[in-house]
């Protein structure tokens, strides 16, 4: 198990317990007990955990990692219809990109063949570090609370490297056929993966139209799909043209 996997567990089992002993870790993972406290001290250093003697507790209610099944619970049915049609784009050995995005969330948790997937989502790691049929690569760095991703330039770099068969991306808004995002990071990083990769799927509801985010990712017609909740009106698809297919 890497590091970064481990750490993602550690905080799921935290958000459980409410506590965590060094030695129950150690005999969790069968690690070291070095180890440990050096998962310990990265996660007190990121402010997700406080260093207790012999273990930790949460930094405060606002910061606890909510468990998987809460986060999929969040989950509207317009995001669920738009994660099970995305559903369908899945192929067996695939090379996948899956962004951080609550229907990217869903839709990790329908996989039912063997990929490899890479991505910086931390509830991403931790719904697919337990799949037996997924190869997954987590992209370490810097945690981002707010938005639950990591980052750091030399992990963003190694996408350019990687020919993904097929991207999902998901949108914090789009507004006037522009897709953007809070985060410079973030963005950054979702345009190394597209970058080289072979299909590109963006998954956004129309609750996200003319909303605006400080840094563009690039057009909606710089993907081959848009999955979406409903139509688009006659303006919207007269903008985007014919080069992205629009499912709903």
């Amino acid at each position: 198990m890497y590091q970064e996997q481990r750490l993602a567990e550690i905080l799921e089992l935290l958000a459980e317990k409410k506590q965590l002993s060094a030695k129950d870790m150690i005999e969790h993972f069968q690690v070291s007990k070095d180890t440990i406290r050096r998962d310990f001290s990265i996660l007190s250093e990121r402010r997700l955990v406080q260093r207790t003697h012999g273990g930790i507790i949460p930094l405060d209610t606002s910061r606890q990692i909510p468990s998987f099944n809460d986060r999929i619970n969040q989950l509207n049915q317009e995001k669920k219809a738009i994660a099970q049609k995305a559903n369908d784009f899945l192929k067996p050995e695939q090379i996948a990109f899956f962004d951080v995005s609550t229907i990217v969330l869903h839709l990790a948790q329908r996989i039912k063949e063997p990929m490899t997937i890479y991505s910086h989502s931390l509830d991403n790691a931790i719904m697919l570090s337990s799949q037996d049929k997924v190869d997954f690569h987590l992209l370490g760095g810097k945690f981002y609370p707010k938005n639950r991703f990591y980052y750091a330039l030399n992990e963003a770099e190694l996408l350019e490297q990687i020919s993904f068969d097929i991207a999902f991306i998901g949108a914090a808004s789009v507004s006037d056929g522009l897709v953007s995002f809070e985060d410079e990071s973030d963005a950054h990083l979702k345009r190394l993966a597209l970058k080289h990769a072979k299909t590109k799927i963006l998954l956004a509801e129309q609750d996200k139209w003319q909303k605006e985010s400080k840094y563009i990712l690039g057009p909606v017609s710089g993907f081959d799909y848009w999955i979406t909740d409903q139509e688009p009106s006659p303006e919207v698809q007269e903008l985007i043209g014919d080069k992205t297919k629009i499912i709903y």
